[in-house]
């Protein structure tokens, strides 16, 4: 999966996302409005904030990458782990969302399952990036 098809897939999926906050805001009875559309709201951010904070990690370090060779090494390998870890755990959190969701009979925690789809293109994202500076970096 290029940068490309990760931002078009980050863009499809919020507006899924969206959809998804307004038909919670519209059916979803459990509480007054005000707590319907904060909870949008906090849905909307999740997604995005997740997505962003897994993509501009790359971003962010790029001063501490460039001070010497053992920094760019080290960090290179602690941020694919990290993005590891983002994708094992995006996956996680998804599963445990539905089964929680099925399990307790509170299906209105469903509209809340694309989260961890933008934790999931957070860190694909930030796994390309790393995957590209290491073959600039061997070559």
């Amino acid at each position: 999966m290029t940068k490309s098809e990760i931002k078009n897939y980050h863009r499809v999926i919020g507006y899924v996302n969206l959809s998804l906050s307004v038909m919670y805001l519209i059916f979803s009875r459990n509480s007054d409005l005000s707590g319907r559309l904060f909870e949008a709201i906090l849905i909307n951010l999740g997604y995005h904030m997740l997505y962003y904070y897994f993509a501009l990690i790359y971003k962010l370090t790029t001063k501490v990458r460039l001070l010497n060779k053992f920094n760019k090494v080290t960090l290179l390998i602690m941020l694919k782990l990290f993005a590891i870890f983002g994708i094992l755990g995006s996956a996680s959190f998804g599963i445990l969302t539905i089964f929680d969701a099925i399990d307790s009979s509170k299906l209105h925690e469903l509209f809340g399952i694309c989260i961890p789809f933008g934790m999931f293109l957070g860190a694909n994202s930030l796994l390309r990036d790393i995957q590209e500076e290491s073959q600039s970096f061997m070559a």
